[in-house]
């Protein structure tokens, strides 16, 4: 039977929390609870700094400690492209970061170079006039810009993760956000393909990728070793007519279920794990996603089924990654590392910022004209003999200027009139981008 779940993956990959040199020219990312004196503590969220994939903040004993601490070298999932650096785990719950000079940084245009400079990402300018673009009939302009475009397909061809553009003249590439899934090219694996954020396709976890072994009575579960097909609650409909699943078996209605027209229903308060319809079928006065329920477990990113947690049906446990128990994560959101991705302080999924964007909530941003220049340097471009459309909407631009916008939403282009110059007439144009 299908579900729609995923292994515990993404915490949060570097941790916004202590930095210290250590040797080799590495820096350790986090606390090192080892080394400092004891921190007292009642929770984990008494403990400094921030769960990372390699470790996770605990309170042991009364001191902090760090637990899910994962093998020396394992790198974590979704560390950035091209930022001069790798992030590998230490062993002992940190995250490493050496400088990587394979990892040159790109913005995805020839016009630009990327260099590493003591672990440091450079983007540095080509010269100008050298050849860019899809059949290299454009031009850099020696500040990095691909320049003489008409249409997007001069710049180049448009790919499942990154998208051209033509403005004023310039190409434009635009990726699609790291963690858009965009493909499925093999099912039952429980991985799917999806954006890296630089214009590739990358293997992801996907939870609803399960594979079906077509029996009622089991839960199809993506674990870290592919799908696990573990029982389903006792009293699950199976079969024909009153049969319901018992230890994974289909057969007559389960202990305190009777048969009832066509189908098996509760006589009494059941078992903790046992299906329910509401809260009065259950022992304990809790039903939750369909399962009698050990607490009324109704925190954000806390389920009690075994597909949402991978722990035993009726145990509140926290959701594993992906899974979104009860609904309770607005909108298209999912759980990661035990929060809402929407609210965990990391640039994932299909966001545009920080928590923002994407399924998330629209990031908001601010209309910023011609960089630097404003609304009061409009740019010439040439429009021949005769200038369409070129009134002086000046005004218009700087009453769109630094106004607040949405991420997303298409740049604003205003014409400023036109000047006449020997042998040919330009149109003033404005930009306006939000960002």
């Amino acid at each position: 039977m299908s579900s729609t779940n995923t292994p515990r993956a993404l915490r949060a990959i570097l941790a916004s929390a202590l930095v210290a040199l250590v040797g080799g020219g590495c820096i350790a990312l986090g606390y090192d609870f080892d080394r400092l004196p004891p921190i007292p503590c009642n929770r984990a969220e008494d403990c400094p700094g921030e769960d990372t994939f390699c470790g996770t903040r605990a309170c042991a004993e009364g001191a902090c400690t760090i637990v899910d601490v994962q093998p020396a070298g394992v790198k974590p999932v979704g560390q950035p492209l091209g930022d001069c650096q790798d992030v590998t785990c230490d062993g002992a719950g940190h995250a490493i970061s050496k400088p990587a000079p394979e990892q040159l940084p790109t913005d995805g245009s020839e016009c630009n170079a990327g260099q590493c400079v003591e672990g440091t990402p450079l983007l540095v300018p080509v010269e100008q006039g050298k050849s860019c673009g899809k059949d290299l009939a454009l031009t850099c302009d020696g500040r990095g810009a691909c320049m003489g475009c008409t249409m997007p397909s001069q710049c180049g061809d448009d790919g499942p993760c990154v998208k051209w553009a033509c403005t004023d003249g310039a190409c434009i590439r635009a990726y699609v956000p790291a963690g858009m899934v965009v493909a499925d090219t093999v099912v039952g694996d429980c991985m799917a393909e999806a954006c890296d954020g630089a214009g590739n396709l990358d293997q992801v976890p996907s939870p609803a990728d399960a594979a079906d072994d077509g029996d009622s009575c089991t839960d199809d579960i993506c674990t870290g070793a592919g799908t696990e097909h573990a029982n389903a609650a006792n009293g699950t409909a199976c079969g024909v007519g009153c049969q319901s699943c018992t230890e994974g078996v289909c057969g007559d209605c389960s202990p305190g279920f009777v048969c009832e027209g066509m189908a098996c229903v509760s006589v009494g308060e059941q078992p903790v794990g046992a299906v329910c319809t509401t809260s009065s079928d259950c022992g304990t006065g809790f039903c939750v996603q369909g399962v009698c329920c050990e607490s009324a477990c109704d925190d954000k990113c806390m389920g009690c089924v075994k597909t949402a947690t991978g722990m035993p049906n009726g145990v509140c446990a926290p959701a594993l990654d992906g899974n979104n128990p009860g609904g309770r994560c607005a909108g298209a959101d999912t759980c990661v590392g035990g929060v809402c991705r929407c609210e965990n302080n990391v640039q994932d999924g299909n966001e545009l910022k920080v928590d923002c964007g994407g399924s998330c909530s629209p990031c908001k941003g601010t209309w910023v004209c011609n960089g630097d220049a404003g609304c009061g340097e409009p740019i010439e471009k040439s429009c021949g003999l005769v200038c369409i459309n070129c009134d002086d909407n000046t005004e218009a631009c700087f009453q769109t200027q630094n106004q607040e916008c949405f991420i997303g939403e298409q740049p604003k282009s205003f014409t400023g009139g036109s000047v006449y110059k020997f042998p040919t007439d330009y149109c003033k144009r404005m930009t306006c981008i939000c960002q």
